[in-house]
Protein backbone atom coordinates (compact mmCIF):
# COMPACT_ATOMS: atom_id res chain seq x y z
CA UNK A 1 0.00 0.00 0.00
CA UNK A 2 1.26 3.78 -0.68
CA UNK A 3 2.58 5.65 1.90
CA UNK A 4 0.41 8.20 3.18
CA UNK A 5 1.70 9.30 6.22
CA UNK A 6 5.17 9.64 7.40
CA UNK A 7 6.37 10.79 11.47
CA UNK A 8 9.65 10.61 13.42
CA UNK A 9 9.49 13.23 16.03
CA UNK A 10 9.88 13.53 19.67
CA UNK A 11 7.68 15.49 22.32
CA UNK A 12 8.42 16.21 26.00
CA UNK A 13 5.87 18.35 28.47
CA UNK A 14 6.73 17.92 32.19
CA UNK A 15 7.26 14.12 33.03
CA UNK A 16 5.72 12.66 29.69
CA UNK A 17 8.21 12.00 26.54
CA UNK A 18 6.91 10.93 23.40
CA UNK A 19 9.17 9.47 20.70
CA UNK A 20 7.77 7.90 17.39
CA UNK A 21 8.96 6.61 13.75
CA UNK A 22 5.95 5.61 12.11
CA UNK A 23 4.20 5.25 8.13
CA UNK A 24 1.00 5.27 7.66
CA UNK A 25 -0.51 3.96 4.40
CA UNK A 26 -3.65 3.98 2.65
CA UNK A 27 -6.89 2.55 4.04
CA UNK A 28 -8.25 3.01 7.99
CA UNK A 29 -5.84 2.45 10.48
CA UNK A 30 -6.08 2.16 14.66
CA UNK A 31 -4.24 3.34 17.20
CA UNK A 32 -4.82 1.86 20.41
CA UNK A 33 -3.25 1.90 23.95
CA UNK A 34 -3.84 2.17 27.32
CA UNK A 35 -5.08 5.90 28.68
CA UNK A 36 -2.05 8.31 28.92
CA UNK A 37 0.09 6.02 26.30
CA UNK A 38 0.19 9.32 24.12
CA UNK A 39 -1.89 8.78 21.79
CA UNK A 40 -4.42 11.50 21.38
CA UNK A 41 -1.11 13.41 21.87
CA UNK A 42 -0.23 11.94 18.73
CA UNK A 43 -3.15 13.27 16.90
CA UNK A 44 -2.53 16.64 18.14
CA UNK A 45 1.05 16.62 17.14
CA UNK A 46 -0.34 15.41 13.38
CA UNK A 47 -2.67 18.09 13.29
CA UNK A 48 -1.14 21.00 14.22
CA UNK A 49 -2.27 21.77 17.34
CA UNK A 50 0.59 20.44 19.54
CA UNK A 51 4.34 21.25 18.01
CA UNK A 52 6.96 18.36 18.31
CA UNK A 53 10.52 19.25 19.81
CA UNK A 54 12.32 17.82 17.39
CA UNK A 55 11.38 15.58 13.59
CA UNK A 56 9.88 15.21 10.74
CA UNK A 57 5.79 14.94 9.72
CA UNK A 58 5.25 14.26 5.96
CA UNK A 59 1.68 14.09 4.36
CA UNK A 60 1.58 12.55 0.83
CA UNK A 61 5.31 14.03 0.02
CA UNK A 62 4.79 17.73 1.82
CA UNK A 63 6.63 18.04 4.62
CA UNK A 64 3.85 19.92 7.09
CA UNK A 65 7.26 19.75 9.92
CA UNK A 66 10.61 19.95 9.80
CA UNK A 67 12.76 21.26 12.71
CA UNK A 68 16.08 21.33 10.84
CA UNK A 69 14.66 23.49 8.03
CA UNK A 70 12.39 25.81 10.70
CA UNK A 71 9.20 24.79 8.30
CA UNK A 72 6.06 23.95 10.61
CA UNK A 73 2.83 24.12 8.49
CA UNK A 74 -0.35 26.31 10.38
CA UNK A 75 -2.87 23.83 11.59
CA UNK A 76 -5.30 25.56 9.10
CA UNK A 77 -3.70 24.99 6.36
CA UNK A 78 -2.72 21.02 7.13
CA UNK A 79 -5.42 19.97 4.94
CA UNK A 80 -6.09 17.48 7.91
CA UNK A 81 -9.86 17.10 9.60
CA UNK A 82 -9.55 16.28 13.37
CA UNK A 83 -12.70 15.07 14.60
CA UNK A 84 -12.55 14.74 18.99
CA UNK A 85 -15.47 12.39 20.65
CA UNK A 86 -17.82 15.41 21.53
CA UNK A 87 -17.91 16.47 18.23
CA UNK A 88 -17.70 20.26 18.74
CA UNK A 89 -20.40 21.67 16.85
CA UNK A 90 -22.25 25.01 17.03
CA UNK A 91 -25.20 24.46 19.39
CA UNK A 92 -26.86 27.98 17.70
CA UNK A 93 -26.49 26.93 14.29
CA UNK A 94 -28.47 24.40 12.53
CA UNK A 95 -27.23 20.86 11.36
CA UNK A 96 -26.96 22.63 7.96
CA UNK A 97 -24.41 25.82 9.25
CA UNK A 98 -22.31 23.38 11.01
CA UNK A 99 -21.59 21.62 7.74
CA UNK A 100 -21.05 24.93 5.91
CA UNK A 101 -18.70 26.40 8.42
CA UNK A 102 -15.46 27.35 6.28
CA UNK A 103 -16.80 25.65 3.43
CA UNK A 104 -15.51 26.10 0.29
CA UNK A 105 -16.92 25.44 -3.46
CA UNK A 106 -13.20 24.45 -4.05
CA UNK A 107 -14.00 21.52 -1.96
CA UNK A 108 -13.11 18.44 -3.84
CA UNK A 109 -16.14 16.05 -1.43
CA UNK A 110 -19.77 17.41 -2.82
CA UNK A 111 -21.82 19.12 -0.22
CA UNK A 112 -24.78 16.67 -1.21
CA UNK A 113 -22.82 13.60 -1.46
CA UNK A 114 -21.46 14.21 1.45
CA UNK A 115 -25.01 13.97 3.52
CA UNK A 116 -26.13 11.78 1.49
CA UNK A 117 -23.71 9.14 2.19
CA UNK A 118 -23.76 9.68 6.41
CA UNK A 119 -27.19 9.80 5.83
CA UNK A 120 -27.75 13.50 7.16
CA UNK A 121 -30.52 14.77 5.13
CA UNK A 122 -33.07 14.95 7.04
CA UNK A 123 -31.37 16.38 10.40
CA UNK A 124 -30.35 19.61 8.31
CA UNK A 125 -33.06 21.92 9.92
CA UNK A 126 -32.00 20.82 13.34
CA UNK A 127 -29.78 22.01 15.81
CA UNK A 128 -27.23 19.79 17.37
CA UNK A 129 -29.26 19.66 20.76
CA UNK A 130 -31.86 17.91 18.37
CA UNK A 131 -29.31 14.83 17.51
CA UNK A 132 -28.50 12.26 19.06
CA UNK A 133 -24.88 11.03 20.15
CA UNK A 134 -24.51 9.25 16.62
CA UNK A 135 -25.90 11.53 14.58
CA UNK A 136 -23.46 14.32 16.27
CA UNK A 137 -20.57 12.05 15.32
CA UNK A 138 -21.89 11.60 11.70
CA UNK A 139 -22.15 15.82 11.48
CA UNK A 140 -18.99 16.06 12.62
CA UNK A 141 -17.33 13.89 10.28
CA UNK A 142 -19.32 15.33 7.65
CA UNK A 143 -18.01 18.42 8.29
CA UNK A 144 -14.43 18.27 8.24
CA UNK A 145 -15.05 16.06 5.12
CA UNK A 146 -16.09 19.18 3.45
CA UNK A 147 -12.81 20.96 4.38
CA UNK A 148 -11.35 18.79 1.88
CA UNK A 149 -8.86 16.81 3.77
CA UNK A 150 -6.57 14.46 2.81
CA UNK A 151 -6.07 12.78 5.88
CA UNK A 152 -8.91 12.56 8.74
CA UNK A 153 -8.22 11.79 12.55
CA UNK A 154 -10.89 10.86 15.02
CA UNK A 155 -9.75 10.86 18.53
CA UNK A 156 -12.08 8.60 20.77
CA UNK A 157 -14.88 8.37 18.23
CA UNK A 158 -16.85 5.92 19.71
CA UNK A 159 -16.28 6.70 23.70
CA UNK A 160 -19.67 8.64 24.11
CA UNK A 161 -21.82 6.47 22.29
CA UNK A 162 -23.32 2.71 23.17
CA UNK A 163 -23.14 -0.18 21.27
CA UNK A 164 -26.14 0.08 19.01
CA UNK A 165 -25.07 4.11 17.67
CA UNK A 166 -21.34 2.56 17.56
CA UNK A 167 -22.74 0.12 15.24
CA UNK A 168 -23.97 2.96 13.34
CA UNK A 169 -20.81 4.97 13.03
CA UNK A 170 -18.78 1.95 12.03
CA UNK A 171 -20.33 1.62 8.58
CA UNK A 172 -20.07 5.49 7.23
CA UNK A 173 -16.54 5.48 8.27
CA UNK A 174 -15.84 2.34 6.40
CA UNK A 175 -17.52 3.75 3.34
CA UNK A 176 -15.98 7.19 3.37
CA UNK A 177 -12.78 5.42 2.87
CA UNK A 178 -14.39 3.29 0.12
CA UNK A 179 -16.07 6.38 -1.48
CA UNK A 180 -13.28 8.55 -1.14
CA UNK A 181 -10.41 6.64 -0.97
CA UNK A 182 -9.42 8.99 1.98
CA UNK A 183 -7.01 7.37 4.58
CA UNK A 184 -8.20 7.49 8.42
CA UNK A 185 -6.31 7.35 11.37
CA UNK A 186 -8.23 6.42 14.66
CA UNK A 187 -7.54 6.54 18.03
CA UNK A 188 -9.37 4.17 21.14
CA UNK A 189 -8.82 2.22 24.10
CA UNK A 190 -11.80 0.05 22.30
CA UNK A 191 -10.18 -2.80 20.91
CA UNK A 192 -12.49 -4.72 19.48
CA UNK A 193 -13.96 -1.62 17.86
CA UNK A 194 -10.58 -0.79 16.12
CA UNK A 195 -10.47 -4.25 14.30
CA UNK A 196 -13.58 -3.82 13.20
CA UNK A 197 -12.55 -1.10 10.97
CA UNK A 198 -8.88 -1.37 10.55
CA UNK A 199 -6.64 -2.60 8.20
CA UNK A 200 -3.81 -2.23 10.62
CA UNK A 201 -3.33 -1.67 14.01
CA UNK A 202 -0.29 1.19 15.68
CA UNK A 203 0.13 -0.10 19.63
CA UNK A 204 1.01 2.88 21.37
CA UNK A 205 2.55 2.62 25.45
CA UNK A 206 4.79 5.10 27.24
CA UNK A 207 4.84 7.67 24.28
CA UNK A 208 6.63 4.97 22.61
CA UNK A 209 4.99 2.80 19.19
CA UNK A 210 5.26 -1.01 20.71
CA UNK A 211 4.33 -2.79 17.32
CA UNK A 212 2.58 -2.52 13.93
CA UNK A 213 0.88 -4.21 11.83
CA UNK A 214 -2.73 -6.46 11.61
CA UNK A 215 -3.75 -7.92 14.37
CA UNK A 216 -3.52 -11.69 13.71
CA UNK A 217 0.30 -10.88 12.88
CA UNK A 218 0.98 -8.99 16.29
CA UNK A 219 -0.68 -11.76 17.86
CA UNK A 220 1.27 -14.86 16.30
CA UNK A 221 4.38 -13.00 15.44
CA UNK A 222 6.83 -12.50 17.98
CA UNK A 223 6.00 -11.49 21.88
CA UNK A 224 2.35 -10.20 22.09
CA UNK A 225 3.38 -6.20 22.89
CA UNK A 226 2.63 -5.46 26.71
CA UNK A 227 -0.63 -3.16 25.74
CA UNK A 228 -2.61 -6.46 24.18
CA UNK A 229 -1.36 -8.76 27.16
CA UNK A 230 -4.65 -7.75 29.09
CA UNK A 231 -6.88 -8.20 26.53
CA UNK A 232 -8.57 -10.68 25.56
CA UNK A 233 -7.68 -12.22 22.20
CA UNK A 234 -10.73 -11.73 20.01
CA UNK A 235 -11.94 -12.29 16.41
CA UNK A 236 -13.08 -9.67 14.71
CA UNK A 237 -14.75 -10.05 11.33
CA UNK A 238 -16.77 -9.11 8.70
CA UNK A 239 -18.20 -10.71 5.54
CA UNK A 240 -20.08 -10.11 2.68
CA UNK A 241 -23.33 -12.11 1.69
CA UNK A 242 -23.30 -13.90 -1.66
CA UNK A 243 -26.25 -15.82 -1.31
CA UNK A 244 -28.37 -17.28 1.36
CA UNK A 245 -29.19 -20.71 1.73
CA UNK A 246 -32.39 -21.92 4.05
CA UNK A 247 -32.76 -25.52 5.14
CA UNK A 248 -35.33 -27.02 7.66
CA UNK A 249 -36.47 -23.40 8.44
CA UNK A 250 -32.55 -22.24 9.56
CA UNK A 251 -31.10 -19.35 7.17
CA UNK A 252 -27.24 -20.04 6.42
CA UNK A 253 -25.05 -17.24 4.16
CA UNK A 254 -22.58 -18.20 2.08
CA UNK A 255 -20.29 -15.63 2.24
CA UNK A 256 -17.25 -16.07 -0.14
CA UNK A 257 -17.12 -17.59 -3.50
CA UNK A 258 -13.72 -19.53 -3.49
CA UNK A 259 -15.48 -21.50 -0.21
CA UNK A 260 -19.00 -22.79 -1.82
CA UNK A 261 -19.58 -25.17 1.14
CA UNK A 262 -18.85 -22.84 3.69
CA UNK A 263 -22.79 -22.05 5.48
CA UNK A 264 -22.46 -19.30 8.34
CA UNK A 265 -25.14 -19.73 11.26
CA UNK A 266 -25.87 -17.22 12.98
CA UNK A 267 -29.29 -16.22 15.24
CA UNK A 268 -32.13 -15.01 13.30
CA UNK A 269 -31.49 -11.86 11.60
CA UNK A 270 -34.82 -9.77 10.09
CA UNK A 271 -34.38 -8.66 6.74
CA UNK A 272 -30.85 -9.56 5.12
CA UNK A 273 -30.34 -9.57 1.71
CA UNK A 274 -27.97 -10.49 -0.37
CA UNK A 275 -24.32 -8.11 -0.44
CA UNK A 276 -25.24 -6.78 2.64
CA UNK A 277 -22.41 -7.05 4.97
CA UNK A 278 -22.22 -9.27 8.71
CA UNK A 279 -20.21 -7.80 11.29
CA UNK A 280 -19.32 -9.94 14.45
CA UNK A 281 -16.83 -11.29 17.35
CA UNK A 282 -15.76 -14.46 17.88
CA UNK A 283 -13.75 -15.54 20.92
CA UNK A 284 -11.01 -18.30 20.06
CA UNK A 285 -11.88 -20.45 22.74
CA UNK A 286 -15.33 -20.67 21.77
CA UNK A 287 -13.88 -22.46 18.54
CA UNK A 288 -13.32 -26.41 18.14
CA UNK A 289 -11.31 -27.93 15.68
CA UNK A 290 -11.77 -31.37 13.72
CA UNK A 291 -9.98 -33.04 10.90
CA UNK A 292 -13.51 -34.08 9.29
CA UNK A 293 -17.61 -32.37 9.51
CA UNK A 294 -19.03 -34.01 12.08
CA UNK A 295 -23.15 -35.27 12.51
CA UNK A 296 -25.03 -35.24 15.63
CA UNK A 297 -23.45 -32.10 16.98
CA UNK A 298 -24.88 -28.95 18.24
CA UNK A 299 -22.53 -26.73 16.47
CA UNK A 300 -24.23 -25.74 13.41
CA UNK A 301 -21.14 -23.81 12.19
CA UNK A 302 -18.73 -26.18 10.46
CA UNK A 303 -16.39 -24.20 8.26
CA UNK A 304 -13.57 -26.34 6.00
CA UNK A 305 -10.51 -24.21 6.43
CA UNK A 306 -6.57 -24.05 5.99
CA UNK A 307 -3.92 -24.08 9.07
CA UNK A 308 -2.12 -21.29 8.44
CA UNK A 309 0.06 -20.68 11.52
CA UNK A 310 0.10 -22.38 15.05
CA UNK A 311 2.03 -20.43 18.05
CA UNK A 312 2.26 -21.97 22.13
CA UNK A 313 0.42 -19.84 24.50
CA UNK A 314 0.97 -21.08 27.93
CA UNK A 315 -0.52 -24.85 27.92
CA UNK A 316 -3.00 -23.77 24.76
CA UNK A 317 -1.96 -23.66 21.24
CA UNK A 318 -3.17 -20.80 19.19
CA UNK A 319 -4.20 -21.59 15.21
CA UNK A 320 -4.23 -19.02 12.71
CA UNK A 321 -6.95 -20.73 10.28
CA UNK A 322 -8.41 -19.15 6.85
CA UNK A 323 -11.76 -20.26 6.14
CA UNK A 324 -12.64 -17.57 3.82
CA UNK A 325 -11.61 -14.88 6.28
CA UNK A 326 -9.14 -15.60 9.02
CA UNK A 327 -10.00 -16.74 12.23
CA UNK A 328 -7.78 -17.53 15.80
CA UNK A 329 -8.41 -20.75 17.48
CA UNK A 330 -7.32 -21.67 20.98
CA UNK A 331 -7.42 -25.25 21.88
CA UNK A 332 -5.13 -27.04 24.23
CA UNK A 333 -1.70 -27.98 23.55
CA UNK A 334 -2.57 -31.33 24.16
CA UNK A 335 -5.77 -31.16 21.38
CA UNK A 336 -3.74 -30.18 19.12
CA UNK A 337 -1.25 -33.14 18.96
CA UNK A 338 -3.71 -35.92 19.44
CA UNK A 339 -5.11 -34.27 15.98
CA UNK A 340 -1.06 -34.19 14.69
CA UNK A 341 -1.69 -30.72 13.30
CA UNK A 342 0.53 -29.13 11.18
CA UNK A 343 0.63 -25.69 9.17
CA UNK A 344 -1.31 -26.26 5.59
CA UNK A 345 -3.53 -29.09 7.00
CA UNK A 346 -6.85 -29.08 6.13
CA UNK A 347 -9.04 -28.52 9.31
CA UNK A 348 -12.78 -27.57 10.47
CA UNK A 349 -13.88 -24.54 12.69
CA UNK A 350 -16.53 -25.37 14.78
CA UNK A 351 -18.89 -23.01 16.94
CA UNK A 352 -22.40 -22.72 17.98
CA UNK A 353 -24.72 -19.52 16.49
CA UNK A 354 -24.54 -18.33 20.08
CA UNK A 355 -20.87 -17.62 20.37
CA UNK A 356 -21.18 -15.13 17.91
CA UNK A 357 -21.56 -11.70 19.70
CA UNK A 358 -22.00 -8.18 19.03
CA UNK A 359 -23.83 -9.20 15.58
CA UNK A 360 -25.17 -6.04 13.32
CA UNK A 361 -25.70 -5.91 9.71
CA UNK A 362 -24.83 -3.61 7.44
CA UNK A 363 -27.52 -3.30 3.80
CA UNK A 364 -25.61 -3.28 0.66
Amino acid sequence: MNEILHIDLSYKRGNFALKMNLSIPEGITGVFGPSGSGKSTLLKLISGIETPDEGVIELNGKELFNKNKKQNVPLRKRQIGLVFQEGRLFPHMNVRKNLLYGYSEKSRFNFDEVVDLLEICDLLEKRPDDCSGGEKQRIAIGRMLLHSPELLLLDEPFSALDQRLRHNIIPFLLKITKKFGLPVLVVSHDLSDLLMLSDQLVLVDGGQIKGVGSYFDLIMNGENPCCLRHEPVVNSIQVEIKSIVQQNGILSFIYNSGWPDNLLTTENIQGIETDARLFFNLFPEDVSLSLSRLEGISAQNQLEGKLLQMKPDSRNMICRVDVGFQLLVRITARSAEKLNLEEGRKVYCLFKTSAIKNLFVVPS
